[in-house]
């Protein structure tokens, strides 16, 4: 699933540059921070505090991973193993595309 989502944004090279605070934070915002960091403190998705939680960092339970490699989404844990879909408030396909542009993009945080 992931080589097919990088494959299929990486061809859109002529599209603009994905921003973490005005187009990926945002997603974190109104889907994940009302569960992260109550019910799961090991991942604050806070605005204040989800880039430096997520980018180069290995989640406890995969230490063998990190939660999003910059320039490589088949290799980034946020994507890999993407949340239970039975749970409420989940990325869309879009949201999850536009994530895993901002990661081919070099996962920058602006």
């Amino acid at each position: 699933m992931v080589a097919t989502l990088a494959s299929a944004c990486s061809s859109g090279s002529h599209q603009s540059e994905v921003s973490f605070r005005r187009d990926i934070q945002p997603i974190f915002t109104a889907s994940c921070a009302g569960c992260h960091p109550s019910a799961y403190p090991y991942l604050d998705l806070r605005p204040d505090a989800a880039y430096g939680q997520l980018v180069r960092v290995s989640p406890p339970n995969a230490p063998s991973y990190e939660r999003v490699v910059p320039g490589q989404p088949q290799l980034s844990y946020l994507l890999i193993h993407p949340p239970d879909p039975s749970r409420k408030n989940l990325m869309t396909a879009g949201q999850t595309r536009l994530i895993t542009r901002w990661i081919l993009q070099g996962a920058k945080n602006n």
